[in-house]
C-alpha cells in the first residue's frame, strides 16, 4: 500500500521517464509484508538544474505523509539526460520498425 501511495505521488509531481519504488523491507529484519525500506529510482526533467540536496527535498516533501510511516528510503534522483550517461539507456521509445499489416 505505501510503495503505490510513493508511486502515485511521485508520478503526478515529477512526471518521470522512469520510476522504480523497490519495497527492499524483505532484506531488513522485520515482519513479513513489512513496507519499512524503499529504493526510488526517479528520472525526471524536473531535475534539470536543481542540485542532489534539493532534489532529495522536493521527495521528501512530496511524501511528507509516507515518510511518517516508513524507517529507511535511498532515494537516486536523476535527469534524463543523467540517467543515460550513468545507465547508457536512452529512455526515449524505439522507432516502429512497420506494423506488417498488408
Amino acid at each position: 500500500m505505501i510503495k503505490e501511495q510513493i508511486e502515485e505521488k511521485l508520478n503526478k509531481d515529477f512526471e518521470p521517464w522512469h520510476l522504480e519504488v523497490v519495497n527492499e523491507s524483505p532484506n531488513h529484519n522485520v515482519p513479513d509484508g513489512a513496507e519499512s525500506h524503499f529504493k526510488i529510482i526517479i528520472v525526471s526533467e524536473k531535475f534539470f538544474e536543481i542540485r542532489a540536496v534539493k532534489r532529495h527535498q522536493l521527495i521528501y516533501s512530496v511524501l511528507r505523509e509516507e515518510m511518517q510511516k516508513i524507517h529507511a528510503i535511498a532515494i537516486h534522483p536523476f535527469t534524463p539526460e543523467e540517467w543515460k550517461e550513468k545507465t547508457g539507456e536512452s529512455l526515449d521509445s524505439p522507432k516502429c520498425l512497420g506494423g506488417g499489416n498488408d
